[in-house]
């Protein structure tokens, strides 16, 4: 027969069970001015391109460094996005999270290596310590699962851009609007924490729940 304190103690696993399973969600704003080729980078560097006139001196800008965030190697993300973004001040069209259509090619800088796909969709980097000086970009679009590849420590969200959309990146600080992005699957270590307190805590009620039980006995 169970006393009170394990039932107490059942009923607290069970909603910190709860608490981390609806844990682990994190929602960021990444702004169509967030430069996915900046991933890994600490500041926007001031001689980013792309210049016409003047290669390798500041263009139209680098704009902002992409959004971090902390990942662990083998975890399964879902990521969902919305939102409307745009090049050129506004008046090219605004598009979602998928791109504007059409195809780039834009030159590596930094840690990332070059991009080939749909035109300001929205990007994810994986970097690490580890993963060398080569980060390939992907495409997220609206929605999107992955697994985070061994020796990743972040996932960086962003857009590609640059003059037309080739050549070397740039040209972010005439961007406009942004996407909302919900990424499942970020661990949480408070929960986790939770979780294993209120383990402990059904080990010491059901051991004293033992106990009780062989003193009726005796």
């Amino acid at each position: 027969m169970f006393r009170v304190s394990s039932l107490c103690a059942f009923a607290a696993i069970g909603a910190l069970t709860a608490s981390a399973a609806s844990a682990g969600t994190v929602v960021v704003n990444v702004g169509a001015e967030s430069d996915i080729f900046l991933a890994g980078q600490t500041s926007v560097p001031t001689d980013f391109p792309y210049n016409p006139s003047a290669p390798g001196a500041p263009g139209d800008g680098a704009g902002a460094l992409p959004v971090p965030i902390g990942v662990t190697a083998g975890e399964t993300l879902d990521i969902t996005a919305s939102g409307l973004a745009s090049c050129c001040y506004g008046v090219a069209p605004y598009s979602g999270p998928a791109g504007l259509g059409g195809t780039s090619s834009i030159s590596g800088y930094g840690n990332v290596a070059a991009y080939s796909g749909p035109q300001f969709p929205l990007v994810g980097v994986f970097g690490g310590p580890t993963l060398g000086t080569s980060w390939s970009i992907f495409v997220i679009g609206a929605a999107d699962t992955l697994t985070v590849p061994t020796g990743a420590t972040t996932l960086y969200l962003g857009l590609p851009d640059s003059l037309g959309f080739n050549d070397p990146p740039g040209y972010y600080n005439d961007n406009t609007g942004s996407f909302t992005v919900d990424v499942s699957g970020v661990p949480e270590p408070a929960a986790w924490a939770l979780m294993l307190a209120g383990f402990a805590g059904l080990g010491v009620a059901l051991r004293a729940n033992r106990r009780g039980v062989a003193a009726l006995r005796a």
